[in-house]
């Protein structure tokens, strides 16, 4: 063979070899952008298809709920329903269960969606959303909404009802244990007897 013909093979096998590393250096570039980056953050509608798959729930997800979630350290294929609520609450939605679906929702709609009414010892998830009726015996609940209401975000809501001496809260379970707390801790003394708002007024004789 010649030293012409010996340099031309050489050529040939130098661009083939420099173009199969080229295609082995590029293609884990290529599968990394097309896998969503744990790091960077996972969409919403990933964790919720994720844990709808585990659980058999039906998701509708709010068209407000927009955004990429930071797992840590936690892996996506053990995400549970708790986990995934917990996760939801941190970055400011909210879950609430209706009839056959569990709806995805922004958390400052809370306050207008049918929340549970929790009475007694009723346990729930801390993070879930619910509505609970307060009472007081030795004081004004009038008097304990402008020391209460800082405690409470702005999803929630806090309404004395004077006539019956109550609170209406609509807050986190964990939250609302804790205003209840307060409550019992401030709540000595003296029976309060609140106005009669029902009393029928005397009939003016014409």
């Amino acid at each position: 063979m010649s030293s012409f013909r010996i340099v031309c093979v050489a050529c040939v096998f130098g661009l083939t070899a420099a173009a199969a590393h080229a295609q082995t250096s590029t293609a884990p570039a290529e599968s990394a952008s097309a896998t969503p980056s744990v790091e960077n953050g996972i969409p919403i509608t990933r964790l919720v298809s994720q844990v709808g798959h585990k659980t058999h729930k039906k998701f509708v997800v709010d068209p407000r709920v927009r955004a990429d979630i930071a797992l840590g350290d936690m892996s996506l294929s053990d995400l549970s329903y708790a986990d995934l609520q917990e996760i939801l609450f941190v970055n400011g939605y909210i879950l609430f269960e209706h009839g056959n679906y569990v709806e995805v929702l922004p958390n400052a709609t809370a306050r207008q969606n049918g929340m549970p009414v929790i009475s007694g010892k009723e346990t729930r998830p801390d993070h879930e959303i619910v509505t609970r009726i307060l009472s007081a015996k030795s004081i004004a609940v009038a008097q304990l909404v402008p020391i209460l209401r800082p405690m409470i975000p702005q999803y929630g809501h806090l309404a004395a009802l004077p006539c019956t001496n109550k609170l209406i809260m609509v807050d986190t379970y964990a939250n609302v244990r804790r205003i209840e707390s307060v409550i019992e801790a401030l709540d000595n003394g003296e029976p309060y007897k609140p106005e009669n708002c029902g009393a029928s007024r005397p009939t003016e004789k014409p």
